[in-house]
């Protein structure tokens, strides 16, 4: 019997929170955007991740070890049916 590696990836919702003091709520609008941008940007972790409701799952890649090394038997493996974005070829 071989042993496999298997890598996979999915996506998970995080939230996050801040305040904006704006004049107008079309004006609250826009500095929420901003503020949405910068934090989309940021490398700091959200408020909460919702790790209970993963998401849009694939197989990144299934490597088979030998006494030579790993060895790619594949990459980019659907295995489930849970799209939240759309496929290019769907």
């Amino acid at each position: 019997m071989s042993e496999y590696i298997v890598k996979i990836g999915f996506w998970l919702r995080a939230y996050d929170g801040f305040t904006v003091d704006a004049n107008s709520d079309a004006e609250a609008i826009e500095k929420a955007k901003a503020a949405a941008n910068t934090a989309m940007e940021s490398g700091a972790y959200p408020e909460h991740i919702e790790i209970a409701e993963r998401r849009e799952g694939v197989i990144a890649f299934i490597d088979r070890v030998t006494p030579q090394g790993r060895h790619a038997i594949g990459e980019d493996v659907a295995f489930d049916d849970d799209r939240i974005h759309d496929s290019p070829t769907g």
